[in-house]
Order: structure tokens, then sequence, then C-alpha cells
């Protein structure tokens, strides 16, 4: 079998290199591993000094300039953090803890509705009762 790389010698080894897709393997010859063992090896951040090696231990970029240098293997990392995508979807809030947010904005809002209903306040009262809809209505669509 020809090496993949130069396609002329005689490959030798089966090589999984990290910027490859999962389950891609490269089948190489001797002369082509040896080149990408010295170029993998040595890329360097030159603005942090963040080598490679630094960069998969570690699993952190040293700064915004190492993202561009080492892009092959950030996008590898953010893939396997994302479960296979290759763009990062923070965390949702759970429903659960929308509601519960809601519930105790309202209950805040109740409080002051009397507080100011008691303190004769009734402008005030008024423009709390208006949040207090608004709330109850959020409220419905969780």
């Amino acid at each position: 079998m020809r090496c993949q790389r130069c396609l002329e010698r005689e490959a030798i080894v089966r090589v999984k290199l990290p910027q490859e897709t999962e389950g891609a393997e490269r089948v190489l010859c001797s002369v082509c591993v040896r080149e990408l063992a010295r170029e993998y090896q040595g890329t360097t951040c030159p603005s942090c000094g963040m080598t490679r090696q630094q960069l998969l231990h570690l699993r952190k970029v040293g700064c915004a300039t190492c993202y561009t240098v080492f892009k092959d293997e950030v996008d590898g990392m953010v893939r396997q953090f994302q479960h296979g995508h290759s763009k990062h979807y923070g965390s949702r809030p759970d429903e659960e803890s929308v509601e519960k947010r809601l519930k105790q904005q309202l209950s805040r809002l109740k409080e002051q509705l009397n507080r100011k209903v008691l303190s004769e306040d009734y402008e005030e009262a008024e423009l709390i009762k208006q949040q207090i809809v608004s709330v109850e209505e959020d409220l419905r669509h969780v």
C-alpha cells in the first residue's frame, strides 16, 4: 500500500492525526511519519510561547493567538467537548429553574405591592401591578 501523504513510498505505519475527523486514519511511510512528527512537535505560539504538546496536555489555550496557531487542535478539542459539534453550544437554564426564578420574582412583587398599598402610594402600586401581570404571563408560557 502506498503512503497517503507522499504517494511514492511504501506505507508502513497507520497514524491517527489529532486534526483528523473521528475514526480517520492515515497510512504513511517512515519518511512522512518523521516529517510530520517534526512539524507536529515544532509548532509554538509566537505570542505566548505555548507549544502544541502543552496545549494538548493542558487542554487550554495560552492566549488569543493560540486559536489561530493551533486551529486544528482547538477545533478537535471543541468537537470532543461538544459531542461531535464544531461549535460551542452553551448550556441553557433548566425550565424548572426559570419557573422557580419567576415565582420568586412574583412573590417579591406582591410583597412590594402590599407595602405600596399600605403606604397609600397608589401610582407606584399600579406600576408594580403591571409588572405582576407581566410575570404571571411569563409563568403561563414556561
